[in-house]
């Protein structure tokens, strides 16, 4: 029988959801409550009023056509004010900003002008992090290159294990900050190493910022592109998703300089197409009344503390706390890998987690605790995983 997959090229052949957490979640009876989807307060209705009617009435104005594919110019203004607010750079939203359906594919677009299929382009990427950092140079032409960080320095970027990976052939450096898994914000001292040695090798920087909304009190957040040297290679993924707590809304958004905007914006058509019309007036309103941003992040921040003081008392687990957004990054390999912790939870607990394997991590799970809106019940899921792992029978 013909398999298709036999004239695909063989980095996407490759990938396939069976055996993932996904795919896991799909093939239950029961549905375990759920903090494995970093999606707040989902399946609720959070969107604040302001913002639904935003949508509303462009729903009744102009919904039915399309955007220009680099984006609403309105939206593109306001988000230049934040940009500036948040990251201390003044940027042209004509020329130095493009609009996309979300931060997701924005990774192959960006890359993709830097990355010539047949040359083996190497991207350096620290680990763990977000899947889509190293997941997606193999897919357009790259080579993704791990580059490890380590618990006992809080994830920190090791500038020494960067120079034992780049080579002749690199060309990217691609990392999230603040961090998804760990949560952590990385330190003025170590954006400045980092950018001394994208300047030196002449690289250019990629840098995810889709939870710098949700920074906690008490640290710093620098963004690589305000260092001296660094705006004309920093390419800036910006998303609204996590701070708003608008995920279904579709929209980020890529700053760069106008050398890099102007190829980004010549293709736009072929892969953004246009943002949502409806979301982007949505998103406007939200960002000129950010009030809902600073509740959330507060709320964060509590739940922190509180389940962090359930996990300091849970046995033979270690974590780092988080500095921003709304998961933990959890060692359980006292208990077992990551999958068979996550099923274990999911029998005995009830409860169902990322499994740390899609992070580049099996030792760890990743538990989102922003995506259920009752306070309480997060905090009785985070009891139940506590009661079962005291219960494992690895305690006994």
């Amino acid at each position: 029988m013909f398999n298709p997959r036999t004239l695909m090229d063989p980095a996407f052949a490759k990938k396939t959801s069976k055996g993932g957490t996904f795919s896991f979640q799909m093939d239950m009876k029961k549905q375990p409550t759920a903090m494995n989807w970093a999606d707040p307060y989902r399946p609720n209705d959070t969107v604040p009023p302001h913002v639904k009617q935003a949508v509303i009435d462009s729903l009744n104005s102009t919904a039915a056509h399309y955007s220009f594919p680099t984006g609403d110019m309105e939206l593109r203004e306001e988000i230049a004010k934040r940009v500036l607010k948040l990251n201390g750079v003044k940027i042209d939203p004509r020329t130095e900003l493009t609009i996309s359906n979300g931060s997701d594919s924005a990774f192959a677009y960006v890359m993709r002008p830097f990355l010539v299929p047949g040359e083996e382009n190497e991207v350096l990427i620290p680990v763990p992090s977000y899947a889509h950092n190293f997941d997606v140079p193999p897919l357009i032409g790259g080579k993704s290159v791990m580059v490890p960080t380590r618990a006992e320095n809080n994830f920190d970027l090791d500038i020494e294990e960067f120079e034992k990976r780049v080579t002749d052939k690199t060309r990217l450096v691609v990392f999230t900050n603040p961090n998804n898994p760990t949560g952590t914000v990385y330190r003025r001292e170590t954006m400045e190493k980092l950018a001394e040695f994208c300047i030196r090798h002449n690289l250019i920087c990629v840098v995810d910022q889709c939870f710098e909304d949700s920074v906690f009190d008490g640290h710093e957040f620098v963004s690589i592109m305000a260092l001296p040297g660094m705006f004309e290679r920093t390419i800036t993924i910006g998303s609204i998703s996590k701070g708003m707590g608008l995920c279904g809304f579709r929209v980020a958004y890529i700053v760069a300089p106008e050398e890099i905007t102007d190829v980004l914006h010549e293709t736009a058509v072929l892969f953004v197409g246009a943002t949502n019309t409806m979301a982007q007036a949505g998103v406007t309103a939200g960002l000129r009344d950010t009030r809902f941003m600073e509740e959330l992040r507060r709320e964060w921040m509590v739940r922190a503390e509180i389940l962090g003081s359930i996990l300091d008392s849970t046995p033979h687990i270690s974590y780092v706390k988080p500095e921003a957004g709304f998961f933990f990054w959890i060692d359980v390999s006292y208990y077992g890998t990551d999958r068979e912790v996550m099923q274990y939870l999911v029998e005995e607990a009830d409860v169902l987690v990322s499994t740390g394997s899609g992070f580049t991590d099996p030792t760890h799970i990743r538990v989102i605790y922003g995506c259920l809106q009752d306070r309480q019940e997060c905090i009785s899921a985070v009891e139940r995983i506590k009661a079962a792992l005291e219960r494992h029978p690895r305690n006994r």
